[in-house]
């Protein structure tokens, strides 16, 4: 498949800000990433590259005091999904929590705090006999893991074929069959949960924060992420909105994991 990379220069560059931009980036389609000392370079397959796109993210990027500039660089025609595998990713949740995965895209390979809060966390909790939803399921590790910790039956969705298909080739190299993968958005789930985890950029989180809580028993959790520390007072008053109580929230590198519980039905 052929590929091109975005070299984008940050001034003043700071490791926040990076995580920022990588972060806008991913939702946009670019599935890998590397650091530069000015910056980062952004990787993202020719059929998916829209230039109108990257420039709208850059120019409006949260941070104005922050300028961004760009060169673009096509790359020769090469498996360089597997180049990356081999070469940058970091097994982290293999280590940790015996997780294994073929990842396709950076952001859902463990290493990305927001994927390794919410893993930590779930392996934290007993879910034997729950219903559980993984929605924005990625590379389908926050559904492995909620398998793992006892879950009965696990739906998650991806809006991604793509991830689709990643996430049902992790399940499988993990030995998880419990799972059902679903390509749609928040209209496709369907039933009642125990716990639902939603790892989703804060703008989907707070649309679709009435369909998860639908969705969601009377006393279930629901476990947010993909937002910054910045958005925490916004996504507490959402959850308020909502009915939702806020039992812990923790951050890494400014990236925050929030826990919620639905108060019992009247």
């Amino acid at each position: 498949m052929q590929y091109l990379f975005a070299d984008i220069t940050i001034a003043p560059f700071s490791d926040d800000t990076s995580d920022i931009l990588t972060a806008l980036l991913a939702n946009i389609g670019y599935e890998s990433f590397e650091n530069t000392p000015t910056g980062l370079k952004a990787y993202i397959s020719q059929t998916n590259f829209d230039k109108d796109e990257l420039k709208a993210t850059l120019n409006h990027f949260p941070l104005t005091s922050v300028t961004l500039t760009y060169s673009l660089h096509t790359l020769e025609d090469k498996d360089w999904n597997a180049e990356w595998e081999q070469n940058s990713f970091d097994p982290i949740l293999q280590r940790e929590f015996g997780i294994q995965l073929r990842p396709r895209m950076a952001f859902g390979s463990g290493s990305h705090p927001t994927t390794h809060q919410i893993v930590s966390l779930l392996f934290q909790r007993d879910l034997t006999h729950q219903r559980v939803l993984d929605m924005g399921t990625g590379t389908g590790v926050l559904s492995i893991a909620m398998s793992l910790r006892g879950a009965s039956e696990i739906i998650a969705i991806d809006i991604d074929p793509f991830s689709v298909e990643n996430a049902q080739e992790n399940l499988a190299l993990n030995h998880i069959t419990n799972t059902t993968v679903l390509l749609g958005d928040a209209s496709a789930i369907t039933g009642t949960f125990n716990t639902i985890v939603a790892n989703i950029h804060k703008n989907i989180l707070t649309a679709d924060m009435p369909t998860y809580t639908h969705h969601l028993a009377s006393h279930g959790t629901l476990i947010i992420s993909g937002f910054f520390t910045t958005d925490i007072p916004h996504m507490e008053n959402v959850a308020t909105q909502n009915h939702l109580s806020v039992i812990q929230t923790i951050q890494q590198d400014g990236w925050a994991v929030m826990t919620l519980q639905k108060a019992s039905q009247s």
